[in-house]
């Protein structure tokens, strides 16, 4: 027979969903109750036990024991399998990697007995010192790795294991063919993988100047660190009941969020949560998480690293940040400990606010270069946003605002980043330009373009394309171009001189910028450029004369007045078409 068939004739559905549900009968075989899976006043939840079956009427979820499992517990299919295969007496079959696998959960099992066991007065003094009280200690497992070099393996060999086994599970360790213990005078702290089952440990030195403080069993086969949450199997039942999760750093900020009432924390297993970590939370119908990494910099780092995951865009994020120097871990000492950490959480700070405080943390939003860092450092974030993003939309109105910059500028530079992948970083010519201005303004970058593009070209060909652009625009007098006219001629179109002169001038950070931006094409494209260049500039010129003259109408209308003004419409529009018809 199928082991699923097996199971499913061997496991009442009733009283696996009965675990979790208060079920009421309901008809011959049937009973029906409150649903686990969303929030309900009026039951709309059924289980049919005959057919083996439940329904919800409500939120249309529904399926076999199987797939009861897997939702509640947050499981996959081969873990549910795995679970209630043990729970009916079913033997599943085992493939070579499984028998593999299976050894090594074993004989982690049999380490953590043996770490239990050895928990002596040095190690409860040290937990009792972070204040963590003895139903927390049995709630984790902690133990206690001993000193010496063959405690441990001396335990397993007496069991029968194999100890290169044990090296493989990562309780042991070998060098130059010599196999010891690897945890050795260490608090022990088992993680487990959402089955429950010990998967690896940490241990923490009780040596104040033993090194490193945290020893962490290697990667194997049962334990990599982005796939699990420290904690999860402990917090499942709260994550599940609140729909919240609370995302720590340290091992020991879980235990004392616990002891504190946090029942829903856990704790990523590295520097950063992962897509696999957000997942497992996922499966558990998690709706707000919230981020409760250290206040320091890698701290503040951990918390942008998990708001770029795609993953994470599917629930409410907000990031709780507790004063400086201090970590979760810190506050059972503290008599305003649970104050402190409640009001991270009421205070924390959305995705949208957090972001935008992290960019401009110690920069001046006064000038073009400390908003040219600001969006920067948010542009990756709205590159990469869906179609009706709230967040990306509450970013952009926030940038806006605060940073005084033009909406259509604004999606220019993020279709611009969209389509060049490579990364360009932006200038603060391109801050300036999506910053509300006068005509005159953008005329003058408008000029920068055209300077810098001319300085680079090689001497030999400067005084050609110089007199090229002289011939087909006309600069006002006292504007940069026109002093770049005649600094060339001065200068007798040595392009280095010339560059010189203009660096002088208040413009001429900006004109270094766009020259080390600036990457000249070759001729005819040069050409091409230059035109469509020149284009955009007599429109700017013509832009800027009818911002003048629409000033004159305060004054008084005038047929010649409105005569100029249609005139230089026109011009502003014959330019617009020649320029697009380069494009």
């Amino acid at each position: 027979m199928d082991p699923r068939e097996e199971i499913r004739a061997r496991i009442s559905l009733r009283e696996v969903v009965g675990r979790y549900v208060e079920l009421k009968p309901a008809g011959r075989g049937r009973y029906k109750g409150l649903c686990p899976f969303h929030k309900e006043k009026t039951p709309s939840f059924y289980v049919d036990d005959e057919k083996g079956l439940f329904y919800c009427f409500g939120c249309k979820v529904g399926g076999d024991v199987f797939t009861f499992l897997e939702k509640i517990e947050g499981l996959s299919f081969a873990e549910a399998l795995e679970r209630l295969a043990a729970e009916a007496g079913v033997e599943l079959p085992e493939r070579p990697r499984e028998k593999k696998d299976k050894d090594l959960y074993q004989i982690n099992a049999l380490a953590l007995e043996f770490f239990r066991r050895q928990m002596n007065e040095k190690a409860q003094r040290y937990l009792e010192a972070r204040g963590i009280k003895p139903a927390y200690v049995e709630a984790f497992r902690l133990g206690y790795a001993p000193p010496g070099w063959d405690r441990l393996t001396e335990y397993l060999a007496r069991e029968g294991v194999p100890l290169e086994k044990a090296v493989a599970a990562g309780v042991l360790a070998e060098k130059d063919g010599r196999i010891y213990d690897r945890f050795r005078d260490r608090l022990v702290v088992p993680i487990l993988d959402p089955s429950g089952r010990v998967v690896a440990f940490s241990g923490r030195t009780l040596d104040p100047k033993g090194e490193p403080k945290y020893l962490n069993s290697p990667e194997s086969p049962i334990f990599k660190k982005r796939e699990l949450l420290f904690g999860l199997p402990q917090a499942r039942e709260a994550i599940r009941e609140k729909k919240r999760a609370i995302v720590v750093e340290g091992l020991f900020d879980v235990i004392a969020l616990h002891q504190m009432g946090y029942r829903e924390t856990v704790a990523v297993l590295g520097s950063a949560f992962t897509p696999e970590q957000a997942l497992l939370l996922k499966r558990l119908g998690v709706k707000d998480l919230y981020l409760a990494f250290d206040a320091d910099e890698a701290g503040r780092k951990a918390t942008l690293a998990g708001l770029d995951l795609e993953v994470v865009r599917s629930f409410h994020v907000r990031a709780a940040l507790l004063p400086e120097g201090l970590d979760p871990g810190d506050l059972l000492l503290r008599e305003d400990g649970k104050e402190l950490f409640e009001n991270a959480l009421k205070n924390a700070l959305s995705e949208v606010e957090f972001r935008f405080e992290e960019a401009t943390r110690g920069v001046d939003l006064k000038t073009p270069e400390g908003k040219r860092q600001v969006l920067e450092a948010l542009l990756p974030r709205l590159v990469d946003a869906e179609p009706f993003d709230p967040v990306a939309e509450a970013l952009k109105a926030l940038i806006l605002d605060r940073l005084g910059l033009l909406p259509e500028a604004l999606e220019e530079l993020i279709a611009r980043r969209r389509r060049r992948r490579g990364r360009k970083e932006l200038t603060t010519a391109d801050v300036l330009g999506a910053s509300p201005s006068s005509a005159g303004e953008r005329v003058l970058l408008l000029e920068l373009d055209v300077i810098a593009l001319l300085l680079t070209l090689p001497p030999e060909t400067f005084r050609y394309w110089v007199r090229f652009v002289e011939e087909r625009v006309a600069p006002p007098e006292g504007g940069l171009l026109r002093e770049f006219f005649d600094a060339a001629r001065e200068e007798h179109y040595d392009p280095r001189r010339v560059q010189q002169r203009l660096m002088d001038r208040e413009e001429g950070a900006i004109l270094f910028e766009r020259l080390m931006l600036a990457s000249p094409p070759e001729p005819p494209e040069l050409e091409r450029t230059l035109e469509k260049s020149l284009a955009r500039l007599r429109e700017g010129y013509y832009k800027k004369e009818l911002e003048e003259l629409k000033k004159s109408l305060a004054e008084g209308v005038s047929p010649e007045l409105l005569q100029k003004i249609q005139e230089l419409q026109q011009k502003i529009e014959a330019e617009r078409r020649r320029y697009r018809a380069e494009l």
